[in-house]
Parts: structure tokens; sequence; C-alpha cells
């Protein structure tokens, strides 16, 4: 490669890309999105992540690259301005919304040609913005200008993607490159590279001091190193196949089966299958799921199955064996919807005097939120527990039963033994959390797939000075300051 493609790649990289799991190419003959290790249907091989020879091939013309937002958050914001053709009235359009940044003193965005129908206005930040927050501000600057989102889309999300500049556009030949202020000449490639190495990063809070966002405040600055693995770490994971979904494997079916037995003959081999993917999916290993299968045989009704005991619990073994041994198997399910509303956090806040208490008690809100079977019961092993929030098994323990005295955390069955003979393991709590009724419905409501964001979810709903207010000084540095630095 040549050295400045070099320095191209690279800045690409650090001002584009939030994973590389997730990408578009685009040749002559069409565009097709990527995911790493999906596997070809032409080819039967995993597909690679995006790598940087891509990029450099993108920069010779050779393809074009396109990119996603992560799940949560993005590096950047598109304005991508089409009007079905005009490329006048695109034109118009994009320096009306260039002069409204200017005014808002954003005067740090980029216009570039897309190609064919109309121009990309990009910004950049230094600190990462949520997806959602860069959608409303996309919103409010469409809203005060008239302009349809319809013709001026927002990118980039983590479904629509957005292709990148400094590439050729493979159906009409035309060069992407940057544009000259007003007039939106197009830049020679040698006049775009050079511009683009030029372009500057903004900190997020120039846009959310547009829309009023307390989500980042000047007291907080997200480690950027630490979400970017995890973003890589989402964009590269694939969903494991439904395990024969015509047959109706499920996670409500398995949690039926759990709670309430068997129903007939000759259901029980595929019932504990069922199962043993449930137990799994909630986080037990393969040790606890074989002695909660083991208890739930031996209460089941002697109708409903006729191999003997023993049998049936050498095949639970061998499930047990296949299911945690292998990855293939996949439970089909709705999706959960992973959601923390304002009235959830302040009730945690509320509830739970002590620090560990609200990061334990924001650990099994999610989970459960994530795990638990329609009357709202779940497992949640001690071992999970510890990974989730990082505390010692002796602090859960303790702050466990602390919270089942302040009523946040009802234990529905505890130290539950198997009555098979050889099995001295007790099987995990059965656990409950009440239901919090929202009585405001936010406009903007903070999702997450994790357990131990809570510093993300308190900065979400309130600024600094409202959490002080509500905290006091030691938690307010352990949670809000110590877990959003670490």
């Amino acid at each position: 490669m040549e050295k400045n493609n070099n320095n191209l790649i690279n800045k690409f990289i650090d001002f584009y890309l939030i994973q590389r799991g997730h990408y578009l190419i685009q040749r002559e003959y069409g565009h097709r999105e990527y995911t790493q290790g999906k596997i070809s249907k032409n080819t039967e091989k995993k597909y690679p992540p995006l790598l940087d020879g891509m990029l450099n091939d993108h920069f010779q013309g050779k393809c074009t690259v396109g990119t996603f937002s992560g799940e949560i958050n993005t590096k950047f914001i598109t304005f991508d301005i089409d009007y079905s053709g005009d490329l006048e009235m695109s034109k118009q359009v994009t320096n009306r919304i260039s002069e409204k940044l200017s005014k808002l003193h954003i005067p740090e965005h980029y216009v570039s040609f897309s190609g064919k129908k109309g121009y990309h206005i990009d910004i950049f930040f230094d600190d990462l913005i949520q997806v959602k927050q860069a959608k409303k501000f996309h919103k409010y600057i469409c809203g005060i200008l008239n302009l349809n989102i319809k013709n001026v889309e927002f990118r980039p999300t983590n479904k629509q993607g957005i292709k990148l500049p400094l590439g050729i556009h493979q159906e009409t030949g035309n060069y992407c490159g940057f544009c000259y202020p007003e007039s939106l000449r197009v830049m020679s490639k040698e006049e775009s590279e050079n511009y683009f190495l030029r372009i500057k990063k903004i900190q997020s809070e120039s846009v959310l001091d547009v829309i009023g966002s307390t989500t980042i405040d000047e007291d907080y600055i997200p480690k950027k190193k630490d979400i970017l693995k995890t973003e890589d770490a989402i964009s590269n994971h694939i969903p494991l196949k439904d395990y024969e979904p015509s047959k109706g494997y499920s996670i409500d079916k398995a949690q039926d089966l759990l709670l309430n037995g068997l129903k007939f003959q000759g259901s029980r081999h595929s019932s504990v299958f069922q199962i043993a993917l449930y137990l799994k999916y909630c986080g037990m290993d393969a040790e606890q799921a074989k002695t909660e299968l083991y208890t739930w045989m031996e209460w089941q009704d002697k109708n409903t199955y006729t191999t003997n005991l023993p049998d049936c619990l050498k095949d639970i073994d061998q499930v047990v064996k296949d299911v945690f041994s292998n990855d293939k198997y996949h439970l089909s399910g709705h999706k959960k919807n992973l959601s923390v509303s304002s009235d959830e956090i302040k009730w945690i806040i509320e509830q739970c005097p002590e620090k560990n208490q609200k990061i334990i008690t924001y650990a099994l809100l999610i989970h459960s939120k994530r795990y638990a079977t329609i009357n709202g019961i779940f497992f949640f092993p001690i071992r999970k527990i510890m990974e989730a929030t990082g505390l010692a098994s002796d602090t859960v323990q303790k702050q466990l039963k602390k919270l089942e005295g302040l009523k946040v955390l009802e234990v529905v069955e505890r130290n539950r033994k198997p009555k098979v003979k050889g099995l001295s393991r007790k099987l995990p709590n059965l656990y409950r959390m009440p239901k919090i009724e929202s009585e405001v419905k936010d406009e903007e409501v903070y999702t997450t797939e994790k357990m131990n964001d809570i510093d993300l979810c308190l900065k979400f709903y309130f600024s600094s000075k409202e959490l002080k207010g509500m905290l006091k000084k030691r938690q307010y540095k352990s949670i809000v300051e110590r877990l959003a630095a670490g």
C-alpha cells in the first residue's frame, strides 16, 4: 500500500469505524451486506471482518465500502440528502443545513458528493454519541428547517449503513469526493484525500447542548476504548440458528415445561432438550442444569412417560452434555424489552440505601427483563451476579439478604435441594422483583444489553448536579465517577 493510503486507512478507521464486523461492499453488479462470521451461500466460508485491504481497494475504486453504527453508539452523524434525482434541490438543502450547523456553532461539518443523486454531511465525534441522541439531533435540524426526513435521512444505524466517501460510485462511476462550500463543486481525488486528512472531530456536547440532553455533561467523558471493544464484540456476534423452529422450540415453551411439567407421553426427550437449552440461556453451567433437570424429572407425572427413572437420568446426562458442548442449538423467542425507565432507576436509588445494593439491584433488574417467566420468576446464580457486578461472593450473598428485607427482591424459593440420590449440590434460588409502574412516559428511554452500566443509565436521565443531590458523596464517586472511568 502507498504511504498516503496508510494514512487514509488509519484516519478512516479512527473517524468512521466503531466496529468492523458489519459492513457493506458495493461492486459493479450491486451491493451486499456482510456480517463477520456468517457463512457465505456461495463459498460456504465465513465472511471476514472489514479488513484494511478492503479500505485500500475502496480508495483505488475497486469497490466501495459502507459502514454501520454500533448497537448503542456511533462515531459520526451523516445527513444523507437525496431529492429523487433533483441534484439542484439536493444542493440547496445541503447548503441550508450547512448554514444552520454553522449558526449553531458547529462549523466542523463536512460535505461530500454521494456519487449519484445527492450529498452527505458528516459530523465526527471525539467522544462518541448514542445513536438515539444523534437521531434526536438530526430530527431537530430537519424540524427547524422544515425538511422531510425521507429526503434527508439519518445515517448510520446498526441496520442502515452509509457508503463512505473517497471512493467510486460503482453504478455511475462518479468519484465521491468532498465538496467546496456553497458551490459544492466536487474536489479531485488528490484534493479530497488531502482535505480529509485535515478534518477535525468535535465533542458530543456541541450536539447535545443543542437538543438539551443531559446524557453527557462536562463531568462525563466515556472511556472510548472499552466502548469500542464492546461494539466490536456485539457486531461479531451472530445469533445461532434456531433449532428446528418448526417444532416450536421456544423460550416461552421451555419456561412452561419447566414450571408445569410434561403434558403427554412421547414428549419427554424433546422437553428435556428444550429445558436444557433454556437453563443454558439463563446462565447456568452444565452441572447446575443437570441438577435442575434431575429434580424436574423427579416430580413428573408417571403417566406422561414410560422410560424408567434411571434411564431418564442417563438421558438427561447426555442431553446436557450435548447442549453445553455444542453452540449450534438455539431457542427461538420473543425479543425482550431491555429498557430502563426513569421511574425504575429512581426506584433503585430510593429503595437501596447502600452502593452495592444499587449495583446489584440494577443487575437483577436487567437480568429479570431478559430471563424472567411470564410470572416474573427467574434464576440468577451467585456466580453470575458476581460476574455482572464485580463483587465478591460474600458481599453478594449478604446484600441479597438485605434486599429481601427491603422488599426489593422476593425469594420465591430458596435452598432448593435435588431429591435424586447422589446429588448434594443446591439449586439456585428462584427470585422475583416487584413491578415498577411508570407514571411518566419518557420521551427517550435508556436501552441496554449490559448489567453493569448503571452509571450510563443514571447519566442518561440526570445531570451531574442532579445526581450529586440524589446520591451520597461517596456513592456518587463510586458509582458515577469510578464506574465511568473504569
